[in-house]
């Protein structure tokens, strides 16, 4: 029996969050794509030829807010602990959910600080769970995403065996639901406007649910 944490279903509903996320923050938190570790790393380099100190400071948050993110999460990986008598996985998540809605209530005059949450947030999530039904790959990002369906597609056509079909369909699948994520926060953004992001964290809500029943059983 398949476990939730690597369930189809739990990936399908972290990749919304994520999805939804970059476009939340680059249409109304000034333009950064808080998922995107290496477009971050380029904008600064070129903020810091153009002497943009501000920009400067500004992306850099970002990129120190993604690796706090993936050194906290670490941390409670390693103990292995229980937090209010919660397992540390749907802890993580829960975590997640209560900082997205909370970004919700930042005005734009707090954008900094909401990219920083958030970012901190795509860190912690592209550490914890990284792997669905022994499929490597990101909720929160494509990049990687790609060069895994084709890796798999080229492996099929060359060996014909059908587990590397189902990998590269599988993630194929992933990027679409990354591409509605998006779509989905695009569509919302008219209507909810900051608040858009509460979607992002009713998604992380349900796949903590999903999770703490997996780890009350």
């Amino acid at each position: 029996m398949t476990k939730h944490s690597e369930s189809l279903l739990f990936a399908t509903l972290l990749t919304l969050a994520g999805g939804l996320q970059d476009t939340y923050s680059y249409a109304l938190r000034g333009h950064v794509f808080v998922n995107a570790l290496t477009g971050n790393v380029v904008l600064l380099a070129l903020s810091l030829v153009n002497g943009d100190f501000m920009q400067i400071s500004h992306y850099l948050v970002q990129i120190l807010a993604f690796a706090l993110g993936v050194y906290l999460s670490a941390r409670i990986v390693f103990s292995e602990r229980h937090f209010f008598g919660i397992h540390w996985q749907p802890f993580i998540l829960f975590g997640e959910v209560v900082t997205l809605f909370a970004v919700g209530f930042l005005p734009h005059n707090f954008d900094n600080l909401a990219n920083f949450l958030m970012a901190t947030c795509c860190g912690i999530q592209v550490n914890t769970f990284r792997k669905f039904k022994d499929i490597n790959f990101a909720t929160t990002m494509c990049v990687g995403n790609v060069r895994t369906i084709m890796h798999h597609l080229a492996g099929f056509h060359h060996t014909k065996k059908h587990e590397h079909r189902h990998r590269s369909r599988t993630v194929f699948y992933i990027v679409f639901v990354f591409f509605f994520g998006a779509t989905i926060g695009s569509f919302f953004l008219p209507i909810l406007g900051i608040r858009t992001i509460w979607i992002s964290a009713l998604f992380l809500l349900f796949a903590f649910i999903l999770l703490h029943i997996e780890h009350r059983a």
